[in-house]
């Protein structure tokens, strides 16, 4: 089958539409929302404060014109506010996105991923003037089966960790909540995002950086476990043409997956490997490579078909992973060098976008 175009998302379609993007100080609300501010849009955002120091928020130092709201997006206290802005479209990212932390704090995690999307698709419901909505969950949704294919949108639902059934229950909440019939709403599914700017705990990117920036060993968590590495701009892309096509109503389906190139069905140690022989100066990243202690359980294998994604929107994967690497660990060493991580946001977007069109 002769491959389709990339589709990139429409500058003229988003000069001046007003969107909400909860979550919008964590790593991919942050890149979403100046993506979106790039491409003319004006954005409001709810979210909690940044957890992690630095944090990409705090460094790109945006200015949200007074449209920077710091709520917890299960209260009440953001709806409100949220209207005097008026959006058109919004992104609903605000979650707690971490496996670890969903096995030691199985209560927030549950909380705050269900309440979360309760309390937003009830508001989604009673706005006059929000027309489209991306609820954004996680490759994680699906049910473990052992078997090692990649996951299609109808695949059964499920759980095997706090984490993942939040989400999984997420989904369930979206698909059967009562939807005004002038409000369009669609999950997005997407896999292991890397990308500059994040230094969440507990994920293999931001921990491979600490331990390149400090004299201890890395330590891989799960070193022989296949998961669909991508660069960020690349769901975020996926994201962006979902709500454009929410919003001219287009879509007729309620969940799609975007996944990387499903040959690169890469390992943790693969990743590992590859980061260590590019970061400079040479051997800087010190590898422990005895055992570790497994303390949580996780999956050994997980991959996203995104065809519906092709077939849908006209999305696809442009990055291979270690492109994807390349483009991160670039980010992180001009950081570290002194140059603005705005810039760098800005240039990967412009980067990303010129790779898109080549393609």
């Amino acid at each position: 089958m002769e491959k389709i175009a990339v589709r990139f998302p429409d500058k003229n379609f988003w000069n001046n539409k007003r969107v909400l993007v909860t979550g919008h100080t964590g790593f991919k609300g942050a890149w979403l929302t100046q993506w979106l501010t790039q491409l003319g849009a004006k954005v409001c955002g709810v979210s909690l404060d940044p957890i992690t120091d630095p944090d990409l928020w705090t460094e790109m130092n945006m200015d949200m014109q007074g449209f920077d709201f710091r709520v917890d997006i299960r209260s009440d206290a953001w709806q409100r506010r949220v209207d005097t802005f008026k959006p058109e479209i919004a992104f609903h990212l605000a979650a707690q996105p971490l496996v670890v932390t969903g096995w030691k704090d199985p209560k927030l995690t549950f909380d705050t991923n269900l309440g979360g999307m309760v309390q937003f698709l009830s508001w989604i419901n009673t706005s006059s003037s929000l027309s489209a909505g991306v609820l954004v969950t996680s490759d994680k949704v699906y049910r473990l089966d052992g078997k090692k294919t990649a996951r299609i949108e109808s695949d059964p639902l499920g759980g095997a960790d706090p984490y993942s059934a939040s989400k999984a229950a997420s989904e369930l909440i979206a698909q059967t909540w009562p939807m005004n019939p002038d409000k369009k709403v669609a999950t997005a599914r997407s896999g292991n995002v890397i990308g500059g700017g994040d230094w969440a705990e507990d994920r293999l990117i931001p921990d491979l950086i600490r331990a390149w920036r400090s004299p201890e060993k890395f330590t891989a968590r799960n070193p022989n476990s296949i998961r669909p590495w991508q660069h960020v701009l690349e769901p975020l892309s996926g994201y962006i043409l979902m709500a454009e096509d929410l919003f001219q109503r287009k879509i007729k389906v309620d969940a799609i997956n975007f996944g990387p190139i499903i040959k690169d069905q890469v390992s943790v140690s693969e990743v590992v490997k590859e980061v260590q022989n590019k970061l400079q100066p040479p051997n800087s990243l010190r590898i422990d490579e005895s055992p570790q202690e497994l303390k949580y359980e996780e999956s050994e294998f997980l991959l996203l078909d995104s065809t519906l994604a092709e077939s849908e929107l006209g999305w696809r994967s442009v990055l291979n992973w270690k492109e994807s690497i390349d483009m991160t660990l670039s980010w992180y060493s001009d950081f570290y060098n002194g140059i603005p991580a705005l810039k760098l946001v800005q240039r990967d977007i412009e980067l990303f976008g010129q790779i898109s069109k080549s393609r």
